[in-house]
């Protein structure tokens, strides 16, 4: 099974989302794709105002309206018949919590699942419309966890027995990350940028040996490329540095899917829409450029070889108030109030 997950950012405008289902057309089969909510449909519901009525002119759904000009009018019907029903719920939630003044976490799971729903429920539409066999199955069936709304953790277990015994219907499976079920049934959300941990449980389930991350930038980059023109594309990246990075807070990773990886030896693969560039997750110790990240010490800086991290620490002496090296998983950890991040970034890459 070939697992692929999308970013909803890499999915923001309808160009992208057509460039993405025609290298399905031509993607070796079966595939099961894990959809994130579209652009920045998470952070419109949960900062949704509790006083609104979910319709057509006052929804964080309404750019759908738009993208609608892709589907076939069947499947156009179909898309907003499932969505209206998602509006109602909504509409009823809210009403809930304007009554209370309560605002549960459990009640914003429910809601805050509803973006990567309606956005895989399009992209089944879409598909349909273009005549891709497909299957769309809700991720809160198969992937099960605790009841800790909003952070909860998944029982790997009895989620990859479900997934094994799941019955698909089709060489084209869509689904969710993100999302999960507790026990009870109940909707949970496993933490934000949590989808690409659901796309290692389902690799893991399959025996794939690697997923396909695909967001809206080419490759991993040692900075933010938006932020800093100096940043370089990266190409490969250590387990063991991908989890320092993980644990400290680097959005483009998940703690907890570095190790789930690295224990089935799943490579990582991060590319574009236009697929120009990937950078590589493994086992593999090799690495060209680190990635340089501020953190809520100072910064980190991995992976970087010891020569260099001496150099680092001989050129902001002055600047540093503690540091420290960790040879496992070749990383650089500094305590700074004054070291700029560019700065820090520019100086550390021109030692590669």
């Amino acid at each position: 099974m070939k697992i692929i997950k999308i970013g909803g950012t890499a999915l923001s405008n309808i160009s992208n989302i057509i460039d993405f289902a025609n290298t399905i057309i031509n993607s070796k089969r079966p595939i099961l794709l894990v959809i994130s909510a579209f652009g920045k449909l998470s952070s419109s519901l949960k900062n949704f105002d509790s006083n609104s009525n979910f319709d057509e002119n006052n929804s964080p759904f309404s750019f759908f309206r738009e993208f609608s000009s892709v589907l076939s009018d069947s499947e156009c019907v179909e898309f907003f018949t499932y969505l209206d029903k998602v509006e109602i719920i909504l509409t009823k939630r809210a009403k809930g919590i304007s009554i209370s003044g309560e605002f549960p976490p459990k009640v914003l799971d429910e809601i805050l699942s509803f973006g990567e729903l309606v956005s895989s429920y399009f992209v089944h539409c879409l598909f349909n419309s273009l005549q891709i066999n497909n299957e769309f199955v809700e991720a809160r069936t198969l992937i099960k966890t605790d009841s800790n709304y909003g952070n909860a953790k998944i029982n790997l277990d009895n989620s990859i027995s479900k997934i094994q015994k799941k019955e698909f219907k089709s060489d084209v499976i869509i689904t969710q990350g993100f999302i999960a079920s507790d026990s009870e049934n109940n909707t949970t959300t496993m933490g934000f940028e949590s989808s690409n941990l659901s796309a290692t449980v389902f690799a893991n389930a399959f025996d794939s040996d690697v997923i396909e991350i695909v967001t809206k930038v080419n490759q991993i980059y040692s900075s933010d490329p938006e932020l800093n023109k100096m940043a370089k594309p990266i190409n490969q990246i250590p387990y063991s540095s991908a989890s320092a990075l993980a644990n400290n807070g680097f959005k483009m990773l998940f703690p907890g899917m570095i190790d789930l990886a690295e224990k089935k030896n799943i490579r990582l693969v991060y590319r574009g829409i236009d697929n120009t560039g990937v950078s590589i997750i493994s086992k593999d110790s090799e690495f060209d450029y680190p990635v340089i990240l501020a953190t809520n010490f100072g910064f980190l800086v991995s992976p970087i070889i010891s020569a260099n991290a001496i150099k680092i620490i001989e050129n902001f002496d002055s600047k540093i108030t503690e540091y420290g090296f960790v040879h496992s998983n070749n990383t650089l950890t500094i305590k700074s109030d004054e070291i700029d991040l560019n700065e820090l970034h520019d100086f550390a890459i021109s030692l590669f």
